[in-house]
């Protein structure tokens, strides 16, 4: 139901007829119109909706919510929901619901009612309202009764006069091997062989002149087995007539039932007696009736100084045993089981802690006579609690809480956040260049850095603030206080000043620093996995500015993300579909200009925007390492392709491909180089593999092997790029390089530019000495091209001989300079 109020027009519509004349009707009868908003109005009611609701009729009218405030919230809701189906739908409504009748107390009533669509939208409701209430409790207490007949052990039934069964139940249908239906048809005769010596009539009247009788008798199963029971027959009298109720009990049964329970009695006794967990009983009063070996030989007392007294009595002005004696009264006030942790001093092993439960003993009328404790020690395994609570909320090397205990003191910083508008900081860490501690001094030493950088971060924070070790060299700490993020930017800076001291581990002096992300959460809704992701991502973004500083968190790098994570999913996709082709640019012989080669060049034909460049998906495919994937397709590609143009051209023809740093690390180079060129039929020489001077420079010793392996193999190795990086010539008589390729930005403004003619010349120079092939990229002038090929370099590429073109157009240019 709908929000209810307003006095509406009851009166005026009374008038007018909308209510149908009716002589006391047994119910209550109610008209309402239930507006579009869901405004509900009482238009008219009759006089017997008071009596009903126990509310005036006047301030149903005037107030309609009233009913509302009667009704158990549970059935309300309920209720709420059948009218607006029947409302949408308009279908009849029925329903039964609870209310807290003012002067009745709990009534049951039922609710009737059609509705019809008024022309204003208003869905107007003509019903009725009944009080169901001895009819519900009619049918509990018969429900009720016939599910406690059904949960006795003892057989039950009940005949008429005519000595028909009337009901019998589940004990008794199991125990003659007759269904309901069938049983119900049956007369007592059928059963009970020898009544046939007398009649039924006599046996009847003899049950109700002495009201109830007991005698032992024959059953006969329906597969015509005969059990000795003995029958307790008691005379009943409903609405005028007379039935005969049977209480029926096997006598094999109670004899075995006896024998176990004195078995049983004995059994328990020994339990009891021999039991390693101590067992008590007391009485109403709280007073010690009975206590085992257990317990009495554990204890100071002795069971003499106990029996007879209370734990209070027994251990005055103890806070412990005043809390248990208290939990005793609650059971035996209650009837309900309780468990309490007692801890015991006085006992000859020194404090022990009990895990006691608390039962209550009934009589035989149901009163909770007593309470049955039974305690078993539970010391031990209280330590290993305490330890495993430990090992669950605490990082084992640090000691410092781990993620799991964060978790929860963030979920409490965001419900206070929630409450009372209050702010909080996260901060997510990562150690610089950690793995190099682990791979030069062994993880022993990599602990203790650890443990270090822990002890130095919980020195830079408040008392009240969180550091928690998250797993390997990665921390986060917890501000549940913070004004703004002037607070933030405090405590990050302390964290660098002091992780700029140098770290002594083993006697050696080293110096790491850490990245730092960190979120300010203000406002809205978050959670806990949320607010790492973001610390994350604005760590990640700390690392990417190169480390050894502090970044917020800010929505850009969210999308900068999402950008990214979209990019690669497209290109991942591309790769599949076919939409990755390479175009080819000319590599041309000075003075000439004949085209001895191409540079294999990466290219992405979108099925939405067009071509795209590599300049916005390479360096995606390096961040994420897909750019192993690629660099495969690029080879295999290229080796196809230069192997079908060697099936028309005579001279040398080499096509240049672009390498990766990443396809030499973690990877087997030239063990792919190796399968590809078998795949295809390439022959290495066809081929130049193009590095980058980063490389190189490197010094890493797997990329040396890796460069010698493929030079034996027959592959020439380029330089692509020469003269950007750094300074380090050396590398090009330690490597097995066979050509420099001097970089466009050396050519461009080339020969007017002095010093940039002096370069390239300088170039030319030291390759010549060191007997490199040099190549020059991005010639766009004749002029370039002349003075290039007079300081002696042979080979170029640039607009002035083409610019990439697919491998149709490509094949043109090199079909016109052949």
């Amino acid at each position: 139901m709908a929000r209810i109020d307003g006095r509406q027009r009851g009166e005026a519509e009374r008038a007018s007829g909308l209510f149908p004349a009716s002589e006391s009707p047994p119910v209550g009868m109610y008209i309402l119109d239930q507006h579009p908003d869901g405004h509900v109005v009482i238009v008219d009611a009759s006089p017997e909706m008071e009596g009903i609701l126990g509310s005036k009729l006047a301030r149903l009218l005037d107030d309609a919510g009233c009913a509302d405030a009667l009704t158990r919230p549970e059935h309300l809701t309920l209720a709420r929901l059948r009218l607006e189906t029947a409302r949408c739908h308009l279908t009849p409504l029925r329903t039964e619901f609870r209310i807290d009748h003012p002067a009745r107390g709990p009534c049951w009533l039922e609710a009737v009612a059609l509705p019809e669509r008024l022309s204003s939208g208003t869905t107007r409701w003509r019903g009725f309202l009944t009080d169901v209430t001895e009819r519900k409790r009619a049918e509990v207490r018969a429900g009720l009764v016939g599910e406690a007949f059904d949960h006795l052990a003892e057989m039950v039934s009940i005949c008429d006069a005519e000595g028909r069964f009337v009901y019998a139940n589940e004990a008794c249908r199991q125990a003659l091997g007759y269904g309901t239906e069938e049983l119900l048809n049956l007369s007592v005769a059928d059963v009970l062989p020898d009544l046939a010596s007398q009649s039924w009539v006599c046996h009847f009247r003899e049950v109700r002149e002495n009201a109830s009788i007991q005698r032992k008798t024959i059953h006969r199963t329906r597969d015509g087995h005969r059990v000795p029971v003995v029958v307790e027959v008691h005379y009943l009298e409903h609405d005028g007539c007379g039935y005969l109720l049977a209480l029926v009990r096997d006598t094999s049964v109670l004899k075995r039932r006896d024998t176990a329970l004195l078995r049983r009695e004995r059994e328990f006794r020994s339990l009891a007696e021999n039991s390693p967990d101590s067992i008590m009983r007391y009485d109403r009063d709280c007073r010690v009736v009975y206590l085992n070996p257990s317990l009495e030989n554990t204890l100071l007392f002795s069971a003499n100084d106990m029996v007879g007294r209370t734990p209070t009595e027994l251990h005055p002005g103890d806070d412990r045993f005043e809390a248990y004696e208290g939990r005793l009264r609650a059971v035996i006030a209650t009837g309900k089981a309780d468990e309490i942790e007692l801890l015991l001093r006085g006992t000859h092993k020194g404090p022990r802690l009990l895990h006691i439960r608390l039962v209550a003993e009934r009589g035989p009328d149901g009163e909770c006579i007593g309470v049955l404790a039974v305690g078993r020690d539970i010391t031990e395994v209280d330590e290993y609690r305490r330890r495993i609570q430990r090992l669950a909320f605490f990082d084992p090397l640090t000691d410092l809480p781990n993620r799991a205990l964060l978790n929860d003191r963030i979920r409490q910083c965001l419900t206070d956040a929630a409450g009372r508008g209050s702010q909080f900081g996260l901060m997510l860490l990562d150690l610089d260049r950690f793995k190099e501690v682990n791979d030069t001094l062994g993880h022993s030493a990599g602990d203790r850095l650890l443990c270090e950088a822990a002890r130095r971060l919980n020195a830079c924070v408040r008392g009240y603030d969180t550091v928690a070790r998250l797993g390997g060299d990665e921390f986060s700490i917890l501000l549940p206080v913070v004004r703004d993020r002037g607070d933030l930017h405090t405590i990050a800076g302390r964290i660098l000043e002091a992780f700029g001291e140098a770290f002594t581990i083993e006697g050696k002096e080293m110096f790491v620093s850490v990245s730092i992300g960190i979120v300010l959460h203000a406002e809205g809704c978050c959670d806990a996995d949320k607010l790492f992701k973001q610390a994350d991502l604005a760590m990640y973004h700390a690392k990417k500015q190169g480390r050894n500083n502090f970044q917020f968190y800010a929505e850009e790098l969210a999308v900068r993300v999402s950008d990214r994570m979209a990019m690669e999913g497209a290109l991942r996709r591309a790769l599949g579909n076919g939409e990755l082709e390479l175009y080819y640019q000319p590599q041309v012989s000075l003075p000439a200009g004949r085209i001895v080669g191409a540079e294999a060049l990466l290219r992405w034909r979108h099925p939405q925007e067009g071509i795209v460049t590599p300049d916005r998906f390479l360096p995606v495919a390096e961040e994420t390492g897909f750019i192993r994937d690629l660099g495969r397709w690029v080879l295999a590609t290229a080796c196809r392709r230069v192997v079908d143009w060697h099936r028309t051209i005579d001279s040398p023809f080499k096509v240049a491909v672009n390498l990766s740093t990443r396809q030499f690390t973690r990877n087997d180079l030239p063990g792919e180089l190796q399968r590809i060129v078998q795949d295809t039929g390439c022959r290495p020489e066809w081929l130049e593999l193009e590095i980058t001077e980063s490389l190189l420079l490197g010094n890493d010793s797997e990329v040396g092997a890796a460069l010698e392996e493929l030079h034996d193999m027959g592959f020439a190795i380029s330089i692509d790029d020469f003269g950007t990086g750094y300074s380090a010539l050396s590398y090009l008589n330690r490597f097995p390089l066979d050509q420099i390729k001097i970089d466009r930005s050396f050519i461009q403004g080339f020969p007017a530019h002095k010093e940039k003619a002096e370069l390239v010349k300088a170039i030319i120079s030291i390759a010549g000495a060191l007997q490199l092939e040099v190549i020059a990229e991005g010639v766009e002038t004749p002029s370039q091209a002349e003075y290039l090929y007079a300081q002696g370099c042979r080979l170029a590429q640039g607009h002035l001989f083409g610019r990439p073109v697919p491998q149709d157009r490509f094949e043109l240019l090199l079909a016109g300079s052949a």
